[in-house]
């Protein structure tokens, strides 16, 4: 599960406070305490990917919604072998402490998971 462990930016320190600042309103915007600053830290990948759009629909007014695609069985990154590990992995995060359970952008994402080994056996069929 290291993609979702992702230990930050390594973008210069400007970009850094502009990324930060980024994430704290859209932090604000969810209702979750702006004081956690390890959202950025540890959980990077999601909290950017919340942050997108919180900028896009709420900023900019743009229907946006955001697709998680999680790929299940996939051994060669050593990911979750079955939806539900997906699944607990996945609430591990929402739940991160602060984080209210239900939020106003919660409503526009959607989780979505694909197995690797139905992508595996299709690839062999040829097209017609």
């Amino acid at each position: 599960m290291g993609e979702i462990q992702f230990r930050g930016t390594k973008g210069s320190i400007q970009s850094t406070s502009l990324i930060d600042a980024s994430l704290k309103a859209a932090q604000s915007y969810r209702g979750v305490d702006t004081v956690i600053d390890y959202w950025s830290r540890i959980l990077y990948q999601y909290t950017n990917c919340l942050a997108h759009l919180y900028l896009l629909r709420v900023l900019n007014d743009v229907r946006t919604f955001l697709v998680f695609l999680h790929f299940v069985g996939d051994k060669e990154m050593d990911g979750p072998s079955t939806p539900e590990r997906w699944k607990s992995a996945i609430q591990v995060i929402r739940g991160v402490p602060g984080v209210p359970d239900h939020h106003r952008l919660q409503r526009h994402f959607l989780d979505i998971f694909i197995s690797v080994d139905q992508i595996e056996r299709g690839h062999g069929r040829s097209r017609k």
